[in-house]
């Protein structure tokens, strides 16, 4: 033994509280399962809700070009520009998010209307870049049709 350490009374061991017996909590039982329509109605919802926050991006980054109220037909080829424009802009637009929004704001009511109406398309500036064609017209109008002529519960889609 160490002299400096034999004068003092060795310690009893530390000895542990015994643990606490905690009660379980009551099980809850499983939430209810969704039927069908409850499924497809939150997942159209959630659907909903990432299109419009993903039309609203492209609203910000552009404001001459895209509008909710009065969208211009887009020009051929607005993706790769867009897609550019985030690379030299450096702004914080993924790829796929810019693609989901495109999709999502040109298969719109008004924005499949404007198509419809005709005229010229728009680019990035907002500057007139081309025109719609009757093709593409006819298409827009096969849309409406489709949407008009579709159930309740699937023509507020798109």
């Amino acid at each position: 033994m160490n002299q400096k350490h034999a004068d003092k009374p060795a310690k009893p061991p530390k000895v542990k509280a015994p643990k606490l017996f905690k009660e379980p909590k009551p099980k809850q039982p499983p939430p209810k399962p969704l039927s069908r329509e409850e499924r497809i109605a939150r997942n159209r919802a959630k659907k909903l809700r990432q299109g419009q926050e993903a039309i609203a991006s492209l609203v910000a980054h552009w404001p001459p070009l895209f509008s909710l109220e009065q969208p211009k037909p887009l020009k051929i080829g607005i993706a790769a520009d867009i897609l550019d424009d985030i690379k030299a802009r450096e702004l914080d637009l993924t790829r796929a998010k810019a693609s989901a929004a495109l999709m999502f704001y040109t298969q719109t009511l008004a924005y499949q209307q404007a198509v419809h109406a005709g005229g010229s398309r728009f680019d990035l500036g907002g500057q007139p870049c081309g025109e719609v064609t009757e093709e593409q017209q006819a298409y827009a109008l096969k849309q409406l049709e489709k949407w008009r002529t579709a159930p309740e519960d699937t023509a507020s889609s798109p």
